[in-house]
């Protein structure tokens, strides 16, 4: 049986934000299908320039080959992207774990939506990351230049939390309280970012629309949150 059917039903619920056709398309419950979930629930829901573009970008999908095998069938999507299927009697079901159309998705969402996110909150992320020693999403949250000092940043957060007393986690706690007072200064492309009431602050640049941490080697920016480091190891 040709698998291509089965993958445009796939495509069409996607397209469609159809949940319930969703389930029908696709293999058991895994991580990956409830990502999609979420994700489509979120476009659906909003109508926000994100979710326009998210509307656009899916609806332009459509199945350009199909390979078929046995048990398990290959077919070649436009955004270069692949579903895996897997025989289910006599239909095929995409299996969006084993599939690559799962990771380019989800790479393509997080572009569009990122956009729509302020310098308040992608730097309350970015301090979150380096709190939990969190080096691959400090890495999201900050620009291609910042990544070259981040692995030792984290280092020492993660190494200053090893060994904390009860009076240093107390402190580590107000410190994720300040960031709900998170307040920015945004000139053009660039902003100054601090909790309210303090007065070092952390630089961001919008980068293709996008704002992220900027660290400048041997700038200001590094020297500052190197200080912050260096306060947490205090605590």
């Amino acid at each position: 049986m040709n698998p291509a059917p089965d993958a445009n039903a796939f495509l069409d619920a996607i397209k469609n934000q159809d949940v319930a056709a969703l389930n029908n398309t696709v293999t058991a419950d895994t991580t990956a299908k409830e990502s999609l979930i979420k994700s489509l629930e979120k476009i659906k829901g909003s109508d926000t320039a994100a979710s326009k573009s998210a509307r656009e970008m899916l609806g332009k999908l459509e199945v350009e080959d199909c390979y078929m095998g046995s048990d398990r069938s290959l077919c070649k999507l436009s955004n270069e992207s692949e579903l895996v299927l897997k025989r289910d009697g006599f239909s095929w079901k995409v299996d969006l774990e084993d599939s690559s159309f799962s990771q380019v998705y989800e790479k393509e969402m997080q572009g569009l939506f990122r956009a729509e996110q302020s310098p308040e909150y992608v730097t309350i992320q970015f301090t979150l990351a380096l709190l939990e020693g969190n080096l691959e999403q400090a890495k999201e949250y900050s620009t291609d230049q910042t990544h070259l000092m981040l692995p030792l940043i984290v280092g020492m957060m993660s190494a200053a939390q090893q060994d904390q007393t009860e009076e240093q986690k107390t402190k580590m706690e107000e410190a994720r309280k300040e960031l709900a007072s998170m307040a920015c200064e945004v000139n053009g492309d660039r902003a100054k970012c601090a909790p309210e009431g303090k007065e070092k602050s952390m630089s961001l640049v919008r980068d293709n629309g996008v704002w992220k941490v900027d660290f400048r080697k041997g700038g200001s920016e590094e020297s500052e949150e190197m200080d912050s480091s260096e306060s947490s190891d205090e605590m």
